[in-house]
């Protein structure tokens, strides 16, 4: 599978922009604020519907224009496959697969099996629960529709029991029985996405550590583990348990979107414990195992974007992951870096067709 070609209309910094790429390796050089990295997100919104970096719809539109639109060409086994993404202000997105609007985002989702590594990545280790449930949420929605489905309905359900507790505080009254009906849902989803999340974890896991190694030459040791409430019980009994708080809280306070997931570097958090450097190389060995991951479920090689995947790494590391994308096993790969020149050098070294694209 590869992106062939790509057409931007007024997205970001681009008023109107064609792009014709190689089936390999394609790099985006020139210095900071050019447009590199808006590249790489108008292929992320191709193949989830969205920007990787911005929640703003509106701010993607370029300045002083009304709408934007981006178009991908792909081939996706041998047949040819258009994406297009069109936006108005004060209107609703569109999404496109061949002409033919889509009536849900999840629909799409898993067609374009896609990993982004970009320096962004650090809040996966900086931040709270929440970064890292949808990084895993994403990446096990792209190979399984049934579980998208299950977390969609899940969400739905976790809104209406909080609008309902809002509701019972507001108006000094509670109705059991009504509540009761949603912990049944919360539980029937609840416990499937904990089910899934368990075997994607212990999948990954094997992934991460050999990724790791290779980047490390086995120096350290990593693992990432699942943390859930329900490995003590039920979520119909977490939630029967914590009623009473709830209500005060007027939110549900047990469930799976409370989970978390531990990075650890030799068997301590590494978020405390690792370096600048041991974080961004386990950060990259975590993004490639994503990639080993949809690459065995898609049945396709993943299009893999790195982005500034230089900053903050020595030479030796740099040396480990070109080793890395040398590989046959790596598909279509779209590079963004500062220094022309050392780009130009890396993609010789790895003896496979490039394009260069200065901006």
């Amino acid at each position: 599978m590869h992106l062939q070609e790509l057409k931007l209309y007024n997205f970001k910094n681009f008023a109107d922009k064609t792009f014709m790429f190689d089936d390999k390796i394609n790099c985006f050089v020139g210095d900071n604020g050019v447009g590199k990295t808006n590249v790489l997100d108008a292929i992320y919104f191709l193949a989830f519907g969205k920007s990787y970096f911005n929640n703003n719809i509106r701010q993607i539109v370029k300045f002083d224009e009304q709408a934007f639109s981006i178009k991908g060409t792909f081939d996706i086994n041998n047949k040819t496959e258009i994406i297009q993404v069109g936006y108005q202000i004060d209107k609703k997105k569109i999404l496109k697969r061949n002409n033919k609007t889509y009536e849900r985002l999840a629909d799409h989702i898993g067609l374009i099996p896609l990993v982004m590594i970009s320096p962004y990545d650090r809040d996966l280790i900086a931040e709270r629960g929440e970064t890292r449930r949808r990084f895993i949420d994403k990446i096990i929605s792209q190979a399984d529709a049934g579980y998208l489905s299950a977390l969609m309905n899940y969400q739905k359900v976790l809104t209406q029991r909080n609008r309902l507790l809002k509701y019972f505080a507001a108006n000094h009254r509670f109705d059991q029985s009504t509540l009761k009906i949603y912990d049944e849902q919360l539980h029937q989803y609840g416990s499937l996405i904990y089910q899934k999340r368990q075997n994607f974890i212990k999948e990954l896991a094997v992934f991460l550590k050999e990724k790791y190694a290779v980047l490390s030459q086995d120096k350290e040791q990593v693992n990432i583990s699942y943390y859930s409430e329900l490995e003590i019980k039920p979520l119909q009994d977490l939630l029967a348990e914590n009623i009473q708080k709830d209500r005060m809280l007027q939110h549900t306070s047990k469930g799976i979107h409370r989970d978390d997931f531990l990075f650890e570097i030799n068997e301590k958090p590494i978020r405390k414990f690792g370096s600048q450097g041991q974080q961004k190389s386990f950060l990259i060995a975590l993004r490639l195992a994503e990639f080993e991951f949809l690459k065995q479920k898609s049945k396709q090689i993943p299009i893999l974007l790195f982005d500034d995947i230089f900053d903050k790494l020595d030479e030796k590391r740099v040396t480990q992951i070109v080793t890395m994308v040398n590989d046959k096993t790596f598909g279509q790969i779209f590079i963004t870096d500062t220094h022309a020149e050392r780009t130009e050098n890396l993609v010789k070294n790895i003896h496979q067709s490039f394009k260069i694209f200065e901006l």
